[in-house]
């Protein structure tokens, strides 16, 4: 059975260090990185299937590491963020989900089950 790749995209150690224990605890491969930078080189690197991105971030928000990993391969975004932009209900619906922080475990692994 085909391990799927979830890469982690969040400033925040805690939530790396949390998200990366709940999903590894469900069975996927998952990569993690500080910002949004980091991202977009591992999403080359490791060619997730589904990336969890957060809004606010150093070096490269989300939106622009996102608007990069897509240029690049076609898969579910989830926006994991405390912001509460309107247009993250309408980039959620089109590209994956939109979860704001904090999150529900158990909404998350749905998500991305249901992304996957």
């Amino acid at each position: 059975m085909h391990q799927s790749k979830i890469l982690v995209a969040d400033d925040s150690r805690a939530v790396r260090v949390c998200l990366e224990r709940i999903l590894k605890g469900a069975g996927y491969e998952v990569s993690v990185a500080c910002d949004g930078s980091e991202a977009v080189r591992l999403a080359r690197e490791v060619a997730p299937d589904l990336v969890i991105l957060d809004i606010q971030m150093p070096e490269m928000d989300g939106y622009a590491a996102c608007d990069q990993i897509l240029q690049n391969a076609q898969l579910p975004v989830i926006f994991l963020t405390r912001s509460r932009a309107s247009q993250l209900d309408v980039l959620g619906h089109q590209l994956g989900a939109y979860i704001p922080k904090p999150a529900d475990d158990q909404k998350l692994l749905d998500t991305v089950r249901e992304l996957l």
